[in-house]
């Protein structure tokens, strides 16, 4: 599932390649909707992996008890282009995510497990 600022199709395009199925919050009808329900109603749906370049979302949340796991692409910039090697980069990542998880992707592809206790 991908966050609101994460409508792009061109991001969408090598997770559903690989076998994905990704859905945005504009295709479920929850654009709008704050964060603490977005992820309830993720995580409810069940989607397995939430996806944001909201990096506030870790400390502005209590994702304690999420079985969802939750990445942030920690990037300057959200254009598509910009975030499309952090995408394909996340796809290789899927199957190691731990359930409840929050992981964060920097610019230069970086990974390191947030811990949702310490924000």
């Amino acid at each position: 599932m991908f966050d609101e600022n994460l409508l792009s199709k061109k991001l969408k395009k090598p997770l559903v390649d690989a076998g994905h199925l990704v859905k945005n919050v504009e295709e479920m009808g929850w654009r709008g909707v704050k964060d603490r329900e977005l992820l309830a109603l993720a995580e409810a749906h069940p989607f397995d992996v939430f996806i944001t370049a909201d990096k506030n979302l870790p400390y502005q949340q209590n994702l304690r008890g999420l079985t969802l796991q939750v990445v942030v692409l920690d990037a300057l910039s959200t254009r598509p282009d910009y975030l499309l090697p952090l995408i394909t980069q996340i796809n290789g990542l899927l199957q190691s995510l731990a359930p409840g998880s929050v992981t964060l992707i920097n610019d230069a592809g970086v990974v390191t497990p947030f811990n949702p206790g310490s924000g």
